[in-house]
């Protein structure tokens, strides 16, 4: 059979950056991929997003949960469906949601079926946990996003140890992409988040209130909220009088994100980790890694893998997330240490380029891949 794979994801694709890689890289190494997605709104950007073609369905606004939870659940049922008459080598579903029309499309075709596992779904309710348990054992591959993760996974599932290709989400580097900038030595200190936030586990709100005390800081959001946490964020910055110095953007494409941060002076990051979930413990935040790619220094909760991967590393200062006072303190050692920030932007560039970059992690994926087209798994 030729080489042709069908990927599906529940996500918006055009802000997805990790089916973006994994579906260009395939593109580039002759396969003809197909990928099935969400998309949020009516209307189709006028832009493609690879070398692959792209299907989506619209999804309702955020602000519109119940249907938006409604629109969800119709499109991926459709989706699965679509699955079931489309002829591929391989069958690639990026969650639980797909599994099953993965799965029966992959054995009604004779194809190869491929479970790209990146969330710990036992720790996001009880379907999701039972559809994972009902297929992971009949992929012909498996794939995490962190070592921590996968072994989690193998253990709960009874898996051998090296049955788990890891593939982490590290951004592409663009080669002709120009060294950082200094932080400029005087004005505010302008720090950026991007990506989604649950205000729950990621304390933006907390960083909000210290940035009250500390007034030559400004917060860029290029973001979104998931369920209501942007608009209990906006309400907050209106009540504690920082309109003009919390500014909320839109969201750029996944190709405009690191040139998007390095035009800031700082990246910022609060997760937390109130529950003691696997998944945050063994995180592997792609947007951390877009920072490092942007050479930007990095303020960043005390969370164990931030702390080893980027504050050891010398990119990061840590704060206490969930502490208003730590956070200040944070906020005014910034502030204090202006002077390290340049050569803290450096070093988050040297580790994007010697260490947390695509090309690794492709090597892995077109491997992965090449097993399964000679019919191993």
């Amino acid at each position: 059979m030729q080489k042709t794979v069908v990927m599906a994801e529940s996500s918006d694709i055009y802000h997805d950056y990790r089916v973006q890689k994994e579906a260009a890289s395939l593109a580039a190494d002759g396969w003809k991929v197909a990928v099935f997605g969400f998309r949020n709104g009516r209307r189709r950007p006028d832009r493609s997003p690879g070398a692959f073609a792209l299907t989506t369905l619209p999804l309702f606004p955020r602000t519109r949960r119940r249907l938006r939870n409604l629109s969800i659940v119709v499109n991926a049922a459709l989706i699965n469906l679509r699955l079931l008459v489309v002829g591929a080598r391989v069958y690639h579903a990026h969650n639980t949601m797909f599994l099953w029309g993965m799965w029966l499309g992959a054995r009604l075709h004779r194809g190869r079926f491929v479970y790209d596992a990146h969330e710990v779904q036992w720790e996001h309710g009880r379907l999701l946990a039972w559809l994972e348990r009902q297929f992971i054992h009949r992929a012909d591959a498996c794939i995490n996003v962190a070592r921590g993760r996968a072994r989690a996974q193998a253990e709960r599932y009874g898996l051998a140890a090296d049955a788990i290709t890891i593939i982490a989400n590290y951004p592409v580097l663009d080669p002709g992409a120009p060294p950082p900038i200094s932080v400029a030595a005087g004005g505010p200190i302008r720090l950026v988040y991007s990506g989604g936030y649950d205000l729950a586990s990621n304390r933006l709100d907390l960083l909000a209130r210290a940035m009250q005390r500390v007034p030559a800081i400004e917060l860029h959001l290029v973001a979104f909220g998931y369920r209501d946490s942007e608009q209990v964020l906006r309400r907050l910055v209106g009540e504690l009088g920082l309109t003009e110095r919390v500014h909320f953007h839109p969201l750029v494409r996944p190709d405009e994100v690191m040139a998007t941060v390095a035009s800031y002076d700082v990246a910022v990051n609060m997760l937390t980790n109130p529950g003691g979930h696997l998944s945050i413990r063994h995180c592997s935040v792609n947007k951390m890694y877009e920072y490092l790619a942007a050479g930007r220094p990095i303020l960043c909760s005390d969370l164990e893998s931030f702390v080893e991967e980027f504050v050891t590393g010398g990119a990061a200062f840590a704060v206490d997330a969930t502490d208003v006072d730590d956070i200040a303190r944070g906020l005014r050692q910034l502030v204090a240490e202006r002077e390290r920030l340049a050569a803290m932007g450096a070093r988050a560039w040297d580790l994007a380029r010697t260490r947390y970059n695509w090309a690794s992690q492709e090597a892995r994926l077109l491997e992965l891949y090449a097993g399964l087209a000679a019919g191993g798994g």
